[in-house]
């Protein structure tokens, strides 16, 4: 075996054996008494727990367990919950990332054998001398039904169903 190969291998047990010691330790909690399952509290967070609830204690214990093993939330995660704790609700989570569309951007569209142009502006979408707010009431304007604006204008991945749709 080669030098790259038991690396490999060396590292595939010493992920088994760190999982070992995590759920072993976990494992572990539901054994303690209330007084060890404190003890254990302030060893790993370093406060006191106040009046938590046993099932709580073993939950963040085992959470806090895996969060130093493993490591925590990565840190756009950790910002985005900061935002929310300091009540920045201003804009809410999004599922999906809108396409980053430039002003001046035209997009072109093929539907029923005529072509539709839409410049992306500023402030929203400019077709037919109107200006829409999203690209989904663009193309609600040119299908007359609800379509993903997106998804009309090739900005992300048809499903298997919308190819029967155009």
């Amino acid at each position: 075996m080669k030098a790259n190969q038991t690396a490999l291998v060396d590292n595939k047990s010493d992920d088994r054996a760190q999982q070992n010691s995590v759920l072993r330790q976990i494992d572990e909690l539901n054994r303690m008494s209330m007084d060890q399952l404190r003890k254990r509290w302030k060893d790993l967070l370093g406060t006191e727990t106040g009046r938590m609830g046993r099932s709580y204690l073993i939950r963040r214990l085992a959470y806090r367990i895996q969060e130093l093993v493993y490591g925590g939330l990565s840190r756009e995660a950790r910002q985005k919950l900061s935002a929310l704790a300091d009540g920045d609700l201003t804009k809410p989570p999004r599922k999906h990332q809108a396409a980053n569309l430039q002003p001046g951007t035209r997009l072109l569209r093929d539907w029923h054998g005529e072509r539709y142009e839409v410049v992306v502006q500023d402030d929203g979408f400019l077709y037919d001398g109107k200006r829409y707010r999203s690209l989904s009431a663009v193309a609600r304007a040119i299908t007359g039904s609800y379509w993903s604006g997106n998804r009309f204008f090739g900005l992300t991945p048809n499903s298997k169903k919308e190819g029967k749709r155009a």
